[in-house]
């Protein structure tokens, strides 16, 4: 039978702690980096982490040579509405390009999925054609996902 003497499993114990003590900041490091959200970067194609944009453009039009057709889709309604976009900006972080938020645009049926209140996917439901909107929300790259925050025809804001 095999016997340890208490010194020696004092010793190997306190070994033990000795390099999970050294260890911590490695595992803590890996933990950030690799963890929900930690260290991700809201711009790659599989980004859960969104951010707020506004895009300005026509709604159910064709575009012109200074737009880019975008497909909006609202699922509950089961549309999918054309959308001439004149202008897309990141609203708090102006160093996510218009580049990386349309990286995704024409790789799959509906470009952006918008979702949000009953008044606000109305707005763009009953919309006529040729309707100038501005679009906040925020946006998931993963599943372009656009959590609508207001939409407005521009123009006619309220002051």
């Amino acid at each position: 039978m095999f016997r340890i003497g208490l010194s020696s499993f004092r010793g190997s114990l306190g070994l033990a702690f000795v390099v999970l003590w050294c260890g911590m900041p490695a595992l803590l490091a890996r933990a950030q980096t690799f963890g929900t959200g930690g260290g991700e970067n809201p711009t790659s194609d599989n980004s859960r982490t969104p951010f707020k944009i506004k895009m300005n453009g026509f709604l159910n039009t064709k575009p012109d040579e200074d737009s880019v057709e975008v497909k909006l889709g609202i699922s509950t309604y089961g549309e999918t509405y054309q959308f001439a976009l004149i202008d897309v900006e990141a609203v708090d972080n102006p160093q996510i390009g218009r580049t990386a938020i349309l990286q995704q645009v024409g790789k799959y049926q509906v470009d952006f999925d918008l979702v949000g209140s009953k008044e606000l996917l109305s707005k763009i439901g009953q919309a006529e054609p040729g309707t100038p909107l501005s679009i906040i929300g925020f946006f998931q790259q993963r599943n372009r996902r656009l959590q609508l925050e207001s939409v407005s025809v521009i123009g006619m804001e309220k002051y």
